[in-house]
């Protein structure tokens, strides 16, 4: 039977070429709305319906590939500009709610499979450590609150097996589909201890990469 691909959002090119890359290494790809191709197996978009579905079609799930990644326009202002609560907040629950949502739908099906690999987008400058910037801070935000809920669900689903990647595919400074065959990689392949050393295994840390295979801090 082959590894099943749930795909959640096609918005952007990255996730359309990494669906493509899925379909294309034999996968069986599933995905919750967007331009699909004849490869792709479409679920409706909401995520209650899409794993409903997924289980009359498949009965199970091996990797969750969460591609949500929103970034609002209006996403501009600074703290001495003044904070747009009204921004924040949608995209808050874009970014970290639809997530949580998604991953308590499916959780079941991803236990009856055998991958139990969970895929999540964020950006560089979501890093506590690492960032730089002074505006977009309700993405930044938004994707420091998913790390939190990543580290947290970390916890609880690693002694079942659960193995985790979180992957900037570095919008705009990457093609689509250089990223996507970055990504594709590093979900599927085990990620070896660096010189024996375990705090440099992803397998058993919280690890994330960009499109050019450079790790940033947490």
């Amino acid at each position: 039977m082959k590894d099943t691909v749930l795909i959640t959002d096609l918005e952007h090119a990255f996730s359309l070429s990494l669906a493509e890359v899925f379909a294309r290494e034999g996968f069986r790809v599933f995905a919750m709305g967007g331009a699909l191709s004849g490869r792709i197996t479409p679920l409706p978009s909401g995520a209650r319906e899409a794993a409903a579905e997924l289980e009359k079609q498949a009965g199970k799930l091996d990797f969750l590939i969460d591609t949500t990644d929103v970034y609002d326009p209006a996403d501009t202002f600074t703290l001495s500009d003044g904070i747009d609560a009204a921004v924040m907040e949608r995209v808050f629950r874009q970014n970290v709610l639809r997530p949580m949502r998604i991953l308590e739908n499916v959780l079941p099906l991803l236990d009856a499979g055998e991958g139990r690999r969970l895929f999540y987008l964020t950006g560089a400058g979501a890093s506590i450590n690492g960032t730089r910037c002074v505006s977009g801070i309700a993405y930044a935000m938004s994707k420091a609150s998913l790390h939190q809920f990543i580290q947290m669900t970390r916890n609880k689903l690693a002694p079942k097996g659960y193995t985790f990647r979180v992957f900037d595919p570095m919008h705009g400074r990457t093609a689509p589909e250089a990223a996507a065959e970055s990504a594709y990689h590093y979900i599927t392949r085990r990620r070896g201890t660096e010189n024996h050393d375990p705090l440099r295994d992803d397998e058993e840390n919280l690890v994330f990469r960009d499109a050019q295979g450079r790790q940033h801090p947490w």
